[in-house]
């Protein structure tokens, strides 16, 4: 089936703004840690300011629209687009930890608004497009996956060529500079995504069937679990003789994961119903956590990788539509609720574990919290599963 030409520009959109803006740090982080003395609580400090600004823009569109400001998508596109080149390519141009801050944190709040207006631009058009745009979705998610993929092969390729962490940040930029074109050649003529339905005047929205709690807590717990591999796996590998050499690769091979993950998962909760494949995918998430605490082999750290990278954008995947369900004439608050939860312990994660890292030697203290909070999860999802059978009409 003919895929229209927006859903190749919304991959580069996600690509370049999440794939290479946002997750790049994770495969150059060895580099600067060699070559810099970046220490791990410090590392996890980077990380989580830049996942503060991505958690703040992620705001922006809901309070733009109550205050009745709300810019144009294609115009936020091209601002958060610039910001995410500058950014990028900035990193290179300092050692100063505190200039680190502040381009992590811009660089987090960039990767939002693009992906978030990007994304409203895209999917209007494939809605528009029928069938053919419900096989355009697939390859629009896949865009994160593929950006992984991309700095993951640039990092091992700069690497071998003994090129510094500078040249890395260099190498990131001139990524996103030239998918920059493509997103703009396809989204260009996108029209805005149509406005989120409103109950009529004088009527209050619809509670939900069943409380979000549940949900959005799990959906939290799925946030810090994948975190803390999403921003060290590269460091753990790096720190261990016998799987250093493959550092790179355990990032590689997340990215190449994750590319097919969407469409897949999102065939299994068809067949399982929602609640049950998230409860697979969290319990398959927290062994991919956990294989690098128990055997330190480059199987393992591979392995580790593969599992986290076919699971954790398939759980955005099944998650976000689910909670949709939940209160259909609030669906803004309620991926609001949602997006929240995750960033907000994407920003608790990285520190924490850096902080244990740094004091102990060893990110396995971190990464046993991080499976924790994934069966913690699991518990949650049952709750939620019973809540929603009980919400059933008789």
């Amino acid at each position: 089936m003919h895929i229209p030409p927006v859903a190749f520009g919304g991959a580069a959109a996600m690509a370049l703004s999440m794939g290479v803006a946002r997750f790049a740090y994770t495969p150059i982080l060895p580099a600067m840690h060699e070559q810099t003395g970046l220490s791990p609580a410090d590392a996890g400090f980077l990380a989580t300011l830049n996942f503060i600004g991505y958690t703040l823009a992620t705001l922006w569109p809901l309070l733009a629209r109550r205050l009745g400001h709300a810019p144009a998508p294609l115009t936020v596109v091209r601002y958060g687009l610039a910001a995410c080149l500058g950014t990028t390519a900035a990193m290179a141009a300092t050692d100063a930890l505190h200039a680190w801050y502040v381009l992590r944190f811009i660089a987090g709040a960039a990767s939002a608004v693009t992906m978030i207006y990007a994304s409203t631009l895209v999917l209007d058009a494939l809605a528009r497009a029928g069938a053919a745009g419900r096989a355009g979705l697939g390859m629009h998610y896949a865009g994160v996956g593929l950006g992984i993929t991309l700095s993951g092969l640039m990092v091992l390729l700069l690497e071998w060529l003994s090129v510094g962490w500078r040249g890395m940040w260099l190498g990131a930029a001139g990524m996103i500079a030239l998918m920059i074109p493509v997103v703009l050649m396809t989204v260009s003529g996108s029209a805005p995504g149509p406005q989120a339905a409103q109950a009529p005047p004088g009527e209050a929205p619809a509670a939900p069937a069943r409380s979000p709690v549940w949900l959005v807590g799990a959906y939290t717990c799925a946030g810090l679990g994948f975190i803390v591999s999403g921003t060290f796996l590269p460091l753990i590998a790096k720190q261990a003789p016998q799987t250093a050499p493959y550092a790179a690769f355990t990032w590689m091979l997340l990215g190449i994961a994750a590319i097919p993950s969407s469409a897949l998962w999102a065939r299994v909760a068809q067949r399982l119903g929602a609640s049950a494949c998230l409860v697979v995918q969290f319990a398959l998430q927290a062994v991919g956590v956990l294989l690098p605490v128990f055997t330190q082999t480059p199987a393992a750290l591979l392995a580790s990788g593969v599992i986290l990278g076919g699971t954790f954008m398939g759980i955005v995947t099944v998650a976000i539509p689910e909670a949709r369900t939940l209160a259909p004439q609030r669906t803004a608050e309620m991926l609001a609720l949602m997006t929240i939860g995750y960033s907000l312990a994407q920003i608790v994660g990285p520190p924490l574990a850096g902080v244990i890292a740094t004091r102990t030697g060893s990110f396995d203290g971190g990464l046993c919290i991080a499976a924790g909070t994934l069966v913690l999860g699991v518990v949650f999802l049952l709750v939620d599963r019973r809540q929603a059978l009980r919400a059933r009409p008789a």
